[in-house]
């Protein structure tokens, strides 16, 4: 699966958006029911777990709120691991987001798009 095919997966669903927990139990279990290759919270390093990363290197984080700047900046360090080819970035915050960090592709599906 593609990072493209995954904005498409997500833009084509709706999941709760009142808890990011909830949230990220409710994606682990569509994807288990897809056949999706997923691992959930994975430590990138000491300090950084991102929250899922699908077929091995595209790195999923979940943002239902939070500031830009502060969702920039973890999106950021996250692709500065070597392990992280590309990131999708699931987030009901309305945000404009670069297509390329350091050298990695970044998409954003925004998870109010399948309510619509």
């Amino acid at each position: 699966m593609s990072p493209e095919d995954l904005v498409r997966f997500f833009h084509q669903r709706r999941f709760p958006l009142t808890d990011e927990k909830y949230l990220q139990t409710r994606i682990e279990e569509v994807f288990t029911a897809e056949g999706i290759a997923f691992e959930r919270e994975v430590r990138l390093s000491s300090k950084d777990i991102i929250d899922f990363i699908v077929d091995g290197d595209i790195g999923i984080e979940v943002k239902i709120k939070g500031g830009k700047r502060n969702i920039y900046d973890q999106v950021s360090r996250y692709c500065a691991h070597d392990r992280i080819k590309s990131v999708v970035l699931l987030t009901a915050v309305s945000m404009g987001f670069p297509p390329e960090i350091d050298g990695k592709s970044c998409y954003v599906a925004s998870l109010g798009r399948g309510w619509l």
